[in-house]
């Protein structure tokens, strides 16, 4: 049996209080209507008949995005508190007639959660009860950020490598599998067309690498700006656009796992580095619920895990 994401069977508050909030958070109705996955055509939508149904300005437009207004913040934060206690009070009677609801796997392009998916149909028979619930996450650095910050609410958990930098104090984590380094190569690239690629092979060539991706990464990464022979870009951030960019100057790619081949102009070829990624599943700090004698997805979830690794 496969994890199928769940749609949502009624609404317990005015969807358009998500396109409000996630437009005041990011700034932007473009940026919004892709962390809610609809096109911003539809998100403007959503916003301009709420302001007009109700006769309030919520936000400022420009053409560098959108400012909320005093009276937006205003109705932003009462609208995050009301779609809290909303999900509480649904998730709450769900468990009290029997259904004790899903535990919400936050997966994106970068993290499409492949291992911890591989998984299920040994947890499924440890767990038959046990449901997951596919979330889609952003991989904008400080969206990720937030999800990882605030896992138990919206999401609970999410597979990724760990950054300790990053994530040392905000999440524990069980360690899932160990996958190697590659490095994604235009398609042009001559290097495309090898099995495997070592340090030497890179000699002189641009490897862009993600600062504080993980921690197997940023030891690798300070190796390689030890040897001199590959010139290092740091990027920031890991999404398509460093892949179009990376294309376009003709630049390698430091990729692990899940991340490589998910350019479809890249090729992922194995890295002899002598190194490989632990990858984690990763929870909260604290259960969804202290109750004993409760019941929840994640405690059946993680009773049938191994110990996490400490943090």
């Amino acid at each position: 049996m496969w994890p199928r994401a769940r749609k949502r069977e009624i609404d317990v508050y005015d969807r358009r209080l998500e396109a409000i909030s996630a437009a005041a958070e990011l700034g932007s109705f473009s940026r919004a209507a892709a962390k809610l996955r609809v096109s911003t055509p539809a998100l403007v939508k959503q916003v301009s008949g709420f302001e007009a149904e109700f006769g309030i300005t919520l936000f400022e437009r420009s053409h560098s995005g959108v400012k909320v207004t005093p009276a937006g913040a205003l109705l932003v934060d009462d609208a995050r508190s009301i779609m809290r206690q909303s999900e509480d009070a649904l998730r709450r009677a769900r468990r009290a007639a029997g259904d004790g609801g899903a535990v919400r796997l936050g997966v994106s392009m970068m993290c499409p959660g492949r291992q911890t998916l591989s998984m299920w149909s040994g947890i499924h028979d440890l767990e038959p009860s046990l449901r997951f619930e596919i979330v889609p996450v952003s991989d904008l650095y400080d969206e990720r950020e937030t999800v990882m910050r605030s896992l138990g609410r919206e999401v609970d958990v999410v597979q990724s490598s760990f950054s300790t930098p990053r994530w040392g104090d905000a999440c524990q984590k069980l360690r899932i599998v160990n996958v190697p380094f590659y490095i994604d190569l235009p398609r042009t690239s001559p290097l495309a067309r090898k099995n495997r690629i070592t340090v030497a092979d890179l000699e002189g060539m641009r490897l862009r690498v993600l600062r504080h991706g993980n921690d197997a990464m940023d030891s690798l990464r300070i190796d390689l700006l030890a040897d001199g022979g590959v010139d290092v870009i740091d990027v920031d951030n890991f999404d398509f656009a460093l892949f179009n960019e990376a294309e376009e100057k003709g630049d390698a790619v430091l990729t692990c796992g899940a991340w490589s081949g998910v350019h479809p102009a890249f090729v992922g070829v194995p890295f002899l580095c002598g190194r490989e990624v632990p990858v984690f599943l990763h929870y909260p700090l604290e259960p969804p619920s202290k109750s004993k004698n409760s019941s929840t997805p994640w405690h059946n979830f993680s009773s049938s895990q191994k110990s996490p690794v400490p943090n």
